[in-house]
């Protein structure tokens, strides 16, 4: 398996060389209009990894991709033929223009989803093209003539193969770019919010900031090579932008492959060079290549070059795991208090007036029957839910209003009650998922790949395969989580929620679905949790782990409390026998003196 995988990796780099050295030597072999037609295809190419970026990598979907096209284009443009600066003086204005104009577009829209998000780009993309039409500056509908071609030593780069070879050394640029951020622990963002952003932002992703760079990433692309497009043609006008451009665009992304760099570049092949291989159709060529089209997505719905699953691998086997140290704590100091909290979804009350605190170091139960509102009491406490009355202090502190993820950094960690792991990730990677907030590196060091960068990687690596093995799965780093088992599934959960290094756990229905020897083995792995300085709050259904672990139990019944102590007071409590186990659950409990089962250790 060593040897294959080491193989798979040499394979991609020499296969990567040779279509760099083919495309280069392209020129030498081919017509003019073949080098003409390879250009096209290096353009769409960059504005297809640009595309990329918002679509495959980050899942968000935009239909208005040409605005920043166009945006670079009119900046080149009109800096070259207004204020006569040179070619590459201008690259740095169309990058920050498009950059801006992400912002822009995206800081308001990107809290929409879907269908609405669609429709907004798609505007905006209108809005740039009609303002481009109508501006004198911009020369209206007959555009910007006389555009300098590039110089570079005092050498012109006019002629087709000097453009094309202009061309090509952009795309490796942009190339080189989209896949360093591909590997980046913000690409591991993106692609944690394009599986499940609510659970992202759970565990602490601040995802509008995470996809608002997935949109200005994409900008700066579609800047770059709105620039070249300038560049090659010495002329632009409204028409080289239109809607039709931002539709091939993102039929180039789908059809090679959401996600996929290899995809996008095959897509920008045929997109761009099938129809004219079809010239000889003249008219049919179009219609043929849409014919095409669409019967390829029937056949390959997930594209022609799909994207690998995520494979960030651990580190190798006596490269050392860092095992997570006991923390210091002080003991009955509050951590948390809740006051009067109450939730109303419409007419209903879920929770009415719940005042609780937690204590540093316990281990502290809600239970209840279903609907008593416990699940609701956790999304309250976590930001997935805003209370509409009361308060909640986090050492003092009101965590009423912020977003989830900012929650999770202060130290308030959770699981869900159905399992919400990044399916198509690794263990590890949710892992790292869990911990990523906690790095400090800049971006532009971890692209560079500088040795602080590197080191700074290399530790949180050996945390993460820590937790991992503090919970039982360090031989399963390297699987895909839908593929482990459902016991480990939980584990795993319950690990990327510690590798936020948090002070309170919350775990909601951890036991669910759980055999007896799983169950044993997650109260073992509680006291653990406890035992290393993280208070544990525990909503459970399972008498007999609650009593096994709990050193204090809340009992919840239609959103009240209707009693709280220690696990010996609470079996007793006649409420809660009646809330719990009915009218009937008294004579049953009874029945345990005469040597049968009480369904409080069920």
């Amino acid at each position: 398996m060593g040897a294959t995988q080491a193989s798979a990796r040499w394979r991609r780099p020499a296969a990567g060389a040779g279509l760099l050295v083919a495309a280069m030597a392209l020129p030498a072999v081919a017509s003019s209009y073949i080098v003409d037609v390879g250009l096209t295809i290096a353009t769409y190419s960059i504005l297809g990894l640009g595309l990329n970026i918002v679509v495959g990598y980050a899942g968000l979907l935009d239909l208005g991709y040409a605005a920043f096209f166009a945006i670079g284009a009119y900046t080149t443009a009109l800096l070259e033929t207004l204020l006569h600066f040179s070619f590459w003086e201008t690259l740095p204005f169309s990058l920050a223009f498009a950059g801006a104009s992400g912002i822009v577009i995206g800081y308001p829209t990107l809290r929409l989803r879907s269908d609405y998000l669609a429709i907004v780009t798609l505007g905006f993309g209108e809005i740039t093209r009609i303002v481009a039409t109508n501006l004198r500056i911009t020369g209206g509908p007959n555009g910007i003539y006389g555009i300098d071609s590039p110089s570079l030593f005092g050498y012109e780069i006019s002629s087709p193969r000097a453009v094309y070879e202009l061309g090509i050394a952009f795309l490796v640029l942009v190339l080189v770019f989209a896949i360093r951020l591909g590997q980046s622990r913000l690409g591991r963002a993106w692609t944690s919010i394009r599986e499940d952003e609510a659970a992202a932002e759970a565990v602490g992703v601040p995802t509008l900031r995470v996809k608002l760079l997935a949109y200005v990433m994409g900008a700066l692309i579609g800047g770059f090579g709105g620039s070249l497009f300038a560049a090659r043609f010495g002329t632009i006008d409204p028409t080289g932008f239109t809607y039709l451009q931002s539709v091939t665009i993102l039929i180039i992304v789908v059809l090679g492959g959401r996600g996929s760099i290899p995809g996008v570049i095959l897509g920008a092949v045929i997109v761009a060079g099938l129809p004219e291989m079809l010239r000889f159709l003249n008219l049919w060529r179009i219609f043929g290549f849409a014919i095409g089209l669409v019967i390829l997505m029937l056949l390959r719905p997930q594209g022609l070059w799909p994207a690998p699953l995520r494979r960030v691998a651990p580190p190798r086997e006596g490269a050392g795991v860092a095992k997570p140290a006991p923390r210091e704590t002080v003991t009955d100091e509050i951590l948390l208090e809740v006051r009067n909290m109450q939730r109303r979804f419409g007419g209903v009350l879920a929770v009415g007036g719940v005042s609780f605190t937690v204590k540093s170091g316990e281990i502290l139960s809600l239970i209840g029957p279903n609907g008593a509102g416990k699940t609701t009491v956790f999304n309250c406490l976590t930001g997935v839910t805003r209370p509409t009355g009361g308060q909640v202090l986090w050492r003092g502190a009101s965590l009423v209003g912020g977003a989830p993820h900012r929650i999770v950094h202060r130290g308030m960690a959770r699981t869900f009650q159905g399992i919400r792991l990044f399916a198509n990730m690794t263990a590890f990677e949710n892992v790292l998922i869990g911990m990523d907030h906690r790095l400090r590196t800049q971006l532009i060091a971890e692209l560079l790949a500088l040795p602080s960068a590197r080191s700074e990687a290399a530790d949180h690596a050996t945390e993460g395969l820590g937790w991992l093995s503090f919970v039982g799965l360090g031989a399963r780093a390297g699987e895909r989580a839908a593929d482990l088992p459902y016991g480990d599934q939980r584990r795993l959960e319950i690990a990327r929620a510690l590798a936020s290094n948090p002070h309170l756990l919350l775990l909601d229905e951890p036991a669910a679905g759980m055999n007896p020897t799983e169950k044993h083995a997650l109260m073992e792995l509680i006291r653990r949790i406890r035992d290393l300085g993280v208070t544990v709050l525990l909503i459970e259904h399972d008498m007999m782990l609650v009593m096994g672990v709990s050193d204090r139990i809340i009992v919840m019944d239609h959103g009240v409390i209707i009693a709280e102590g220690p696990p010996g007071e609470i079996q007793a409590d006649p409420r809660v026998i009646d809330a719990y186990l009915g009218t009937a659950g008294i004579d049953e409990a009874a029945d345990d003196a005469n040597g049968e089962k009480s369904l409080w250790d069920s």
